[in-house]
């Protein structure tokens, strides 16, 4: 591709402006803010599109940048030759009217592109990455002698591990390493080692809880069944049941009246009988009473000694006398009677008391089994739930160390990938390195050694992708060299790279980069460049001696200024 005309609508600074440019050097003068890096990202942008960022960072992205300070078109066109013919694309970079157009200026035929807004696939093969970072050559930053020599070192293992200077394979290579580190655990034997010592493999545990859950069922039957005799059910009765019941009521009660004349009764049993039968109220139980009849027996006496016909005082007096000492007598014995009574009676209060504190005592005695087995219920149903708890807890941690386990061998597959990742990379890289790596020594050799006058004769990129320079009869690290000298070997090492692998002849532009050069390095420099009029090149710069050196050393040239 060569690049013949330029034609900047409104980008950037430039409003309408038109450049017009040759197939060999062309030198573009302009003092700092002339506008030299915008026309250079306007040829990369009319080559490859402008791509709008999104979120918080679109506020500062190339798309902003760039957008026109005059005018509001945002567009602009660009005319070039191929080896296949002329062409011109013209381009609306506005986001909310984006278009791309590219034609055939011989036929004026229009050409679908490949790829949406990008030139690469149709008319060039190299994609964007590749070019600028090989022959599209920027201002370098400010940086230590060390940060460049780390930058090189590390765009020349990109380059050659993925010919693509944007992706890091560096990077790659440190973010898989990191990434590795996520599955490396290594506490996992101690984790492994305390869960497995708290799990209790010679219990039953389902074994201990059934015997748990079938001792409280009989317990539980014990206090819903305290009476564990025989059961009794009482018979249906027809009439002739009945009257066999009947007579073998009274056999009995004959039976127990010949006892009773074989066995008399004693007078205990007697006056126990008497009580029952007199029940609970007599008329002996009021004192009051037994004196009024003493009194009316005593009466009846005298009565009858006045009303016998005798006219014998000692006979009436007989009977009167008879008749107090009867009611006297009697008197007497009926409350001694009594008195016995009330004591048997007494007695009789103390045997019932008794039996009652006997009963009430089996009853408390039930009440404390009853207790006792309410209590054995619960510490079962305790020792169920503790049973169950542990049993849980052992299914926890069986849990965990499968999870465990699970994860480690998870862990493992992602490591030998990781691992394997790594390593493909790696042998990816020697690989390359194999296939080109003696041309790029070469190559970058020959461009160092006019560069520097033959200071340093010869640079290497060994299977480890280190850049080592020669001096003397050793190679020495780019540490140890100025930054103004590992520039050049960066420049000389983008140039080299183009030649390598990128086939097509796209244009070497180089943005103001011979800042720091003297005049004798920036002539041997621009010497190399020279040799490279197989391709167009666009200098961009404000040294006003570059054309004068590119006349002495007789290279054709052509200057434009800004």
């Amino acid at each position: 591709m060569r690049i013949n005309k330029l034609h900047l609508q409104d980008f950037g600074k430039f409003h309408e402006k038109d450049i017009s440019l040759t197939p060999g050097i062309n030198i573009i003068y302009g003092a700092n803010e002339a506008g030299k890096t915008t026309i250079k990202d306007f040829i990369i942008d009319m080559i490859y599109g402008i791509d709008k960022s999104r979120g918080v960072g679109a506020r500062f992205d190339h798309y902003e940048k760039r957008r026109p300070i005059n005018g509001s078109a945002y567009s602009g066109s660009m005319e070039f030759s191929t080896d296949d013919g002329e062409y011109i694309v013209e381009r609306n970079f506005s986001k909310n009217e984006k278009k791309t157009v590219l034609r055939n200026l011989d036929t004026g035929r229009e050409i679908l592109l490949k790829k949406d807004h990008s030139l690469c696939g149709t008319v060039i093969d190299t994609d964007k990455s590749t070019y600028i970072n090989t022959i599209c050559i920027g201002q370098q930053e400010a940086a230590t002698d060390k940060e460049i020599a780390d930058k090189l070192n590390n765009y020349i293992v990109n380059m050659a591990s993925s010919k693509n200077g944007e992706i890091d394979a560096v990077g790659a290579i440190v973010e898989l390493k990191n990434k590795r580190k996520e599955f490396v655990d290594k506490e996992y034997d101690a984790k492994l080692a305390e869960l497995t010592s708290k799990l209790q493999l010679d219990r039953d545990f389902d074994g201990e809880l059934n015997a748990a859950m079938e001792e409280y069922k009989k317990v539980e039957e014990e206090l819903n069944n305290p009476s564990e005799g025989k059961l009794e059910f009482t018979p249906i009765k027809n009439a002739a049941v009945e009257e066999e019941e009947e007579r073998q009521k009274k056999l009995k009660e004959e039976e127990q009246k010949r006892k009773e004349a074989l066995n008399p009764l004693t007078k205990r049993e007697k006056d126990i009988n008497m009580l029952r039968n007199m029940g609970k109220k007599s008329v002996l139980d009021n004192a009051f009473v037994i004196l009024l009849l003493a009194l009316l027996l005593a009466a009846v006496f005298v009565g009858v000694a006045y009303v016998i016909p005798t006219n014998v005082p000692q006979v009436k007096m007989g009977i009167i006398i008879f008749g107090i000492l009867l009611s006297g007598l009697t008197t007497i014995r009926v409350f001694v009677r009594r008195g016995e009574l009330y004591k048997l009676l007494e007695e009789l209060e103390i045997e019932q008391g008794f039996k009652e504190a006997q009963s009430e005592s089996s009853t408390n005695n039930d009440d404390t089994k009853k207790t006792d087995v309410v209590n054995k219920l619960s510490e079962l149903k305790l020792k169920q739930e503790e049973i169950i708890k542990e049993r849980n807890a052992q299914e926890e941690y069986m849990k965990q160390i499968n999870d465990l386990k699970t994860k480690n061998a998870s862990n493992l597959i992602e490591l030998q990938a990781i691992d394997l990742a790594i390593k493909n990379i790696q042998e990816l890289s020697e690989e390359i390195y194999d296939s080109f790596g003696g041309v790029l020594n070469a190559q970058v050799s020959e461009i160092i050694s006019k560069i520097t006058e033959g200071k340093y004769t010869e640079v290497r990129i060994d299977d480890q992708l280190r850049v080592m320079v020669k001096s003397g009869n050793s190679f020495i690290s780019m540490d140890y060299l100025s930054a103004g000298t590992i520039e050049q070997i960066y420049l000389a090492l983008r140039l080299s790279i183009a030649n390598v692998i990128i086939t097509e002849e796209l244009p070497i532009i180089i943005d103001d980069i011979f800042v720091t050069y003297d005049e004798q390095r920036l002539y041997e420099t621009l010497s190399c460049i020279g040799e490279y009029l197989n391709r167009q090149i666009i200098i961009f710069t404000t040294n006003l001696n570059i054309q004068d050196i590119f006349n002495r050393l007789n290279v054709p040239n052509y200057s434009i200024a800004l």
